[in-house]
């Protein structure tokens, strides 16, 4: 009997193991055993978590995503496990953590003998796309497609006067966070139009309706909220990122409010194709909740950042509740996001919370080792 472990990543203490046995009476067995579905795995650059269509963003202009989220299980409360590019991507593609994987910095190469979501489909028979051109010139299933979506060179801005900034944007910088607000929205609007173009190639397949396609990105960006700006910090604005999966065969479109990660696709994509994850993921598979089974949630999420910089950090997400500590985990920020969702409020040095700060604390603590944090396997 192959089963998934469970017990051996991030919020999985107890051990829950997912077996084939449970497998078969989930709804995905219902189309065949012997009938693989497709897999499209879509990542678009930079693209917040905070700006999406269904964080309730009227500014942002993409219907192509709106109305693929109408039809998916979007996972509001997803986070990117280091928000910088490279080291994200690592983990979105391994299940395994920068530090881990050995992906800490833009530019640093994957090893050759990572295991990958691409070669665990490959070795399970499935064939290897490129770009949207290979779905429009007609593809063998079952198939893998992993696509990049980049803002065009040359990309028109969005119109400025109707857009809003956060309110944790200092006032000085309002001015200079619109007028980049206006060219990021206008990038997530070029994307969103090739994130349509291979919508439409799929749906021109006549296989749709058994392909799964995730829709994520490596991260977010500040552009100028708490007055900074690029991505590598521990706030909601670079941390965040969306997720959406939609498979019409099998599931159901809804919202799912389980704190996730990146590192939770690869082992949840491949329980939704009947594949056990590899030794060695650290993520959560996601498959059983979505398919209707009894299954436990993740417990928290974790993310690191600036690893091997003076200032790196690890956070960590419970409930509602998020603590940022730096490497030797002293505790550098504590923000209760149902409260305060624009963390304008550091509660790290407020004794009437020591005991919620201490938890945290804890749970940063397990995670560390549960993770093997700077370690290597």
């Amino acid at each position: 009997m192959r089963t998934v472990q469970e017990g051996r990543g991030r919020g999985q203490g107890s051990g829950l193991v997912f077996s084939r046995r449970v497998f078969l009476f989930t709804p995905l067995a219902l189309l065949g055993a012997e009938k693989k579905p497709n897999v499209v795995l879509v990542i678009a650059r930079g693209w917040r978590g905070v700006a999406t269509p269904w964080s309730d963003n009227t500014d942002v202009q993409a219907p192509n995503l709106a109305k693929f989220a109408e039809n998916a299980v979007v996972f509001p409360r997803t986070y990117a496990c280091d928000p910088q590019t490279d080291p994200a991507r690592s983990g979105i593609l391994t299940g395994r953590y920068p530090h881990v994987n050995g992906v800490i910095t833009d530019g640093a190469a994957m090893r050759a003998e990572e295991v990958t979501l691409g070669s665990v489909l490959k070795v399970a028979g499935y064939h290897q796309l490129e770009g949207i051109e290979a779905l429009q010139a007609g593809a063998a299933s079952p198939f893998f497609l992993s696509v990049n979506l980049e803002v065009p060179r040359i990309s028109k801005a969005a119109d400025g006067s109707k857009l809003h900034i956060r309110s944790n944007v200092p006032r000085e910088l309002e001015l200079q966070a619109l007028t980049e607000l206006a060219d990021r929205y206008g990038g997530y609007t070029a994307m969103d139009e090739e994130f349509g173009k291979l919508l439409t190639a799929l749906d021109r397949t006549s296989a749709a309706s058994d392909t799964i396609v995730v829709f994520t990105s490596d991260h977010g960006e500040q552009i100028g909220s708490h007055g900074i700006e690029g991505s590598q910090v521990a706030y909601e604005e670079s941390v965040r990122v969306p997720l959406a999966i939609r498979f019409p065969r099998v599931l159901k479109a809804e919202a799912n409010d389980v704190v996730a990660s990146q590192v939770d696709i690869v082992p949840t994509v491949l329980g939704l194709v009947g594949e056990p994850a590899f030794e060695g993921v650290e993520g959560h598979d996601l498959s059983p909740l979505l398919l209707g089974a009894k299954a436990d949630r993740p417990e928290f999420v974790f993310a690191e950042g600036k690893i091997g910089q003076k200032d790196e950090w690890r956070m960590v997400v419970v409930g509602t509740d998020k603590l940022v500590a730096d490497a030797a985990g002293a505790v550098s920020g504590l923000y209760n996001l149902s409260s305060d969702p624009y963390e304008m409020k550091n509660l790290a040095a407020d004794s009437s919370v020591q005991l919620k700060r201490d938890e945290l604390l804890a749970t940063l603590r397990a995670a560390k080792s549960q993770l093997l944090d700077f370690k290597r396997r």
